[in-house]
């Protein structure tokens, strides 16, 4: 009798050729912006003006990178900076109207893509797959945020 797999074998598996295939469809891709400007847009929009240390750490970035990637969205007019409104000696970055309208413009061409991916999908099907990868996203996140515990290359 043939011996089955674990189940973490093939989520191994998986999850590298995910990656794997990402990485082809973003090169592929032509994007007016790139994915750290629209993430960090994103955040912006749904949780409000934010540090940076507040944007580092809900996106598991280190204070240096997201300041680099704030200073390209400045230039491009998608961001502005002002003083905290409770401590004025510390600096909020919030989007512009501009980079509102960008993300935006972006966000909804990335969905419209993406619905027509999964076009032959049915609805629960696609529910499903928004809830495992919320949940893999949580996984991951606690990972990166806590450290992986025991674990061995």
């Amino acid at each position: 009798m043939p011996r089955t797999a674990p189940p973490a074998a093939g989520i191994e598996t998986e999850l590298l050729m995910l990656a794997r295939w990402l990485e082809a469809v973003q090169r592929r891709q032509r994007y007016p912006m790139d994915r750290a400007a629209y993430l960090l847009l994103r955040r912006l929009d749904a949780h409000g003006p934010q540090r940076v240390a507040e944007l580092a750490t809900a996106l598991g970035l280190d204070g240096s990178t997201v300041t680099r990637q704030l200073a390209a969205l400045d230039r491009a007019g998608h961001i502005s900076r002002r003083s905290h409104p409770d401590d004025a000696r510390a600096t909020v970055v919030e989007p512009t109207s501009a980079g509102l309208e960008a993300m935006a413009s972006l966000r909804d061409y990335r969905r419209d893509r993406i619905a027509g991916h999964f076009g032959d999908w049915t609805e629960s099907e696609q529910q499903n797959l928004h809830d495992v990868l919320q949940r893999l996203n949580e996984v991951l996140r606690r990972v990166a945020v806590d450290g992986p515990g025991d674990h061995r290359p």
